[in-house]
Parts: C-alpha cells; sequence; structure tokens
C-alpha cells in the first residue's frame, strides 16, 4: 500500500495526497532488471492481433524488452509464439512482418516449417546423435483473448482470461466481433523515458487541458471524466464533446491499454495502446488503430494521423521531460493529487500502479526491498 504524507496508507477512496515512487524507479538499471525479470517475463504481454497474422505463414515479431518473440500462423492454420533463434547457433531467424512458409536462418540455412519443427540442417547427414526430428525451435506460450496475441514467458501462469476475463464482456458489449476487426493504421512512438511514465501518462487526465488543447477543445469533455481502479484494471470513461458518443478505456496490468475512440462521422473506433519498456530510460508507446468491417478506413486513417501529431506527440513530449525530472537530486518522490470523485484531475489510478509495481518486485512502501 502506498502512504499519505503523514505516512498513513492510503486506502484508494478517500481524497488525499499520496507518495509515489522515488525517482530512482526511472533512472536505476538495477531496479529496470528487476522489472524486466519479475513483471515482463512474468506477465501477459500483447503483441498484436490476430488481423496481423492473415493467411498461413504469416509471422510477426516483437519483443518483450530484450527478449525477440516470432508469432507465425501454421499450415494448420494455428498460430505459434517462438523465440525468434535458431536452436543451431542463435541466430535470429526472423524479422519484421511478413509470410514465411519455410523459416531459414540466414546464418547456415538450418530451416523449420511454421510449427517450429526442423526440416532440414545442412551436411548433418550420417552425423552420429543428430536426429532432426527432436529439434524444434523454443516455444513460447501464446493465448488468443478478445483476438489479441498475448505471449507469457513464465510457463505457470494462470490464463489470460482468468486475470482479465470480466474486461471481454464490456469490451465486446461495444464491439462483438473483435477478432473481425481490421487493423488500418498504427504508430510506435519512441517515449525518452522509463515505462512507467508513459503508463502513467495514461492513467490520469489532469493533465489534459494544460496540455492536449486540441482533444479537450474538439474531441472530448474531460469534466464528465470518471475513472475507476479495480485489482488489475483501469476503467477509463468520458463524453465526446458534442454528448454524442462516450469514450472508453481500459488500462490492463501492466501495460496495454485498449480504448474506444469516439470519431465523428464513423463512431466508436477500437485503438490498442502498448507501453513497451526497451530500456530504463526508453519505452515504445505503440497505438493500433482498427476498423470494423463497413466503417471508412480513410476517415479512422485521417483522425490517427492527426492524432499521432498533437495528442501523441504532445504525451511523447511531456515524458521526456518527466523522464529529465527523475535525474533531479531535487526530487524525492512524486506527490500524487488522489480523489476518485473527480475523474479529472485525479491520480488514485497512478498509486494504485505504484502498488502494483512494488508489490511485483517485493518492494516495501517506501521503496525499499521487504
Amino acid at each position: 500500500m502506498v502512504q499519505m504524507l503523514d505516512g498513513a496508507s492510503y486506502d484508494g477512496r478517500s481524497a488525499a495526497v499520496v507518495r509515489g515512487l522515488p525517482g530512482r524507479y526511472y533512472t536505476d538499471p538495477a531496479i529496470f532488471e528487476e522489472e524486466k525479470q519479475k513483471i515482463f517475463f512474468r506477465t501477459w504481454q500483447c503483441l498484436g492481433h490476430v488481423a496481423m497474422l492473415p493467411e498461413k505463414g504469416s509471422f510477426i515479431v516483437a519483443s518483450v524488452v530484450d527478449q525477440e518473440i516470432a508469432i507465425l500462423r501454421g499450415e494448420d492454420d494455428i498460430p505459434r509464439a517462438f523465440f525468434n533463434i535458431c536452436r543451431h547457433r542463435g541466430h535470429p531467424l526472423l524479422e519484421g512482418r511478413g509470410v514465411a512458409r519455410r523459416i531459414v536462418c540466414p546464418y547456415h540455412a538450418w530451416t523449420y516449417d511454421a510449427s517450429g519443427q526442423l526440416r532440414n540442417a545442412p551436411h548433418t547427414a550420417g552425423i552420429a546423435g543428430f536426429d532432426a526430428s527432436t529439434i524444434r525451435l523454443k516455444s513460447v506460450r501464446l493465448e488468443i483473448f478478445m483476438g489479441l496475441l498475448f505471449v507469457n514467458l513464465d510457463d505457470n501462469a494462470p490464463p489470460v482470461a482468468v486475470q482479465f476475463g470480466a474486461v471481454e464482456a464490456e469490451i465486446r458489449a461495444i464491439r462483438p466481433n473483435l477478432e473481425d476487426q481490421r487493423l488500418v493504421f498504427e504508430y510506435p512512438m519512441v517515449h525518452a523515458c522509463n515505462w512507467k511514465a508513459s503508463v502513467e501518462g495514461f492513467s490520469e487526465c489532469y493533465h489534459c487541458a494544460p496540455v492536449h488543447k486540441y482533444l479537450v477543445d474538439n474531441v472530448v469533455d474531460p469534466t464528465t471524466y470518471v475513472l475507476t481502479v479495480e485489482g488489475p484494471v483501469q476503467r477509463h470513461r468520458l463524453q465526446s464533446r458534442d454528448g454524442t458518443m462516450s469514450q472508453v478505456l481500459w488500462h490492463l496490468w501492466p501495460n496495454l491499454a485498449i480504448g474506444f475512440y469516439p470519431i465523428p462521422g464513423v463512431g466508436s473506433v477500437l485503438c490498442t495502446r502498448h507501453m513497451y519498456p526497451r530500456t530504463v530510460g526508453e519505452s515504445i508507446y505503440h497505438y493500433r488503430w482498427f476498423a470494423d468491417p463497413g466503417m471508412d478506413v480513410d476517415a479512422i486513417v485521417r483522425y490517427a494521423q492527426h492524432h499521432a501529431t498533437t495528442t501523441g506527440k504532445e504525451d511523447a513530449e511531456v515524458v521526456i521531460q518527466v523522464q529529465r525530472g527523475m535525474t533531479s537530486r531535487g526530487f524525492d518522490s512524486s506527490l500524487l493529487i488522489a480523489n476518485p470523485a473527480k475523474g479529472d484531475s485525479t491520480e488514485h489510478a497512478i498509486a494504485a500502479f505504484h502498488v502494483q509495481v512494488l508489490s511485483a518486485l517485493g518492494h516495501a512502501p517506501d521503496g525499499r526491498m521487504r
């Protein structure tokens, strides 16, 4: 539990000033290494959507921090995930996205099928003890949840639906055919900050009025904001500026946001945001915009492009400065304004997020290791 200024534990419901994480949690490579091992290698990480695997042999390559993962749709039409390295000498196998019915290592031409089975290894005939049938790419747990591709490096983690099953019904109430969405635009933005600063920027609208002028003047009404937290899920809801539609967003621990954006003349459009950590001081804030069958794709793309140059760019610029501030000797820890009753200015979701970080790391509320 995080603490209020007087040292008491914050209950998550009342209005209070709450102490957040110390600055070293954003700058210390040792803490980032702990987060990698205890958070990102143990939680479900969303790497995309089934729309990104449209045919047999389709693949995408993405990373969980420093671990490259390849997801391929096999000849049996089943998507599978593997560590993106050859079993021979560890050379990476695939890059980006594409279609590959056979996976050929660029180094020595060891060849695998889309199910991960080794099919050919040149010059190994007659080698005692070498049996290609026993060699496969090392698999990674993959689950498809709401049409999204989730991987987990922890073989003992509970299924993703166990953690987020309640969210699925809420999201499908808006868009039942999540698997049928078409990816129409995406942009990965470099955030020159620790991943937690990226998550925190999403987790409150306190900054909306001073930072996002176009958004609040033309798209949404921040005075209608309602923000709640329940376990690993944040829920955000507010009305469009003209009052005809709602913007609804969910944040799923630790670094995925799913939302429906009110685009005039189009309707509620599905967008995912991924706060991918790369180093202690850099993350990738990856937007993916989807179209429901029959929607005006051009209009969605225009909106998404404009969003990238306004709200997205503004967020990136702010978190760069936050990261800069974390190195100052004048900064001790965040002073979070927690007021759940006032959604457009509360930071209680950040307080809850900090609790989750500390709990996952096994650190005490004041940032000390237990």
